[in-house]
């Protein structure tokens, strides 16, 4: 089953998410799907109809500071699952990899954010950059916590538009990236794409084999565009069974 993640930053009030929830509830989900909504609602938006993902996690050693959100606590809010190194953050692959390991211990899954500016775009060099970062955040990582590790490619230069890269791009894209991580860890960890993406792109992401998921973020602010993005994966689901 493909990844849907749906990442609401700070957008909407409480009536709002109130509102969003009792929609997303009345509905079948055709996706693993995670909500991330701002943490200050994570605990009124639990359901076991979804899975809730936190924006951000903290590192260990400023956990305890004003403001900060430790891994444990998002755990005991039922909290399944965390963003990890958004490109907004400007965060180094040390802190990014810290930060993983924060989420991994508390069983929760990461999804790990690369990217790469506009200069050092071509495909295969943007499979050599994403490959780079990616060794430096798995360094010295136990493989009994690959099956938690998810990984999301998003492109700063798109973040905030309605463009995006083409399917085809990201597909030979993620084509070679797989085959340097299965040659390197022997695992087929999950990639997803986020950046740009609007309805008719989502759908045709959501479409190709060797894209595992999305992250939406603008388009998702509005929950009938995800209502609406799940009845057409229904009915493109159907036609091709």
């Amino acid at each position: 089953m493909k990844f849907l993640i749906c990442n609401l930053k700070m957008n909407h009030s409480l009536k709002e998410m109130l509102s969003y929830k009792k929609n997303l509830e009345n509905e079948n989900i055709p996706f693993s799907f995670f909500l991330c909504p701002a943490t200050c609602y994570l605990p009124v938006m639990y359901s076991k109809k979804y899975s809730l993902c936190a924006q951000n996690v903290s590192l260990p050693e400023v956990s305890k500071n004003t403001g900060s959100v430790s891994a444990s606590a998002l755990a005991s809010l039922g909290v399944k699952a965390s963003l990890v190194g958004h490109y907004e953050l400007q965060e180094s692959l040390e802190v990014k990899r810290e930060k993983m390991m924060e989420v991994l211990e508390q069983r929760m899954k990461a999804f790990i954010l690369l990217t790469n500016s506009l200069d050092e775009f071509y495909y295969q060099y943007t499979s050599d950059v994403l490959f780079n970062q990616i060794q430096g955040i798995l360094k010295d990582i136990n493989p009994r916590y690959y099956e938690q590790i998810h990984f999301i490619y998003e492109p700063g230069w798109l973040i905030g538009g309605e463009k995006t890269l083409s399917v085809g791009e990201v597909t030979q894209i993620f084509k070679e990236l797989r085959d340097k991580l299965q040659e390197s860890y022997h695992f087929s960890f999950p990639l997803l794409y986020g950046g740009g993406l609007m309805k008719e792109s989502i759908l045709t992401f959501l479409e190709q084999d060797g894209i595992d998921g999305v992250l939406v973020g603008k388009y998702a602010n509005d929950v009938q565009n995800v209502l609406e993005l799940w009845k057409n994966v229904e009915n493109f689901t159907v036609k091709n069974v």
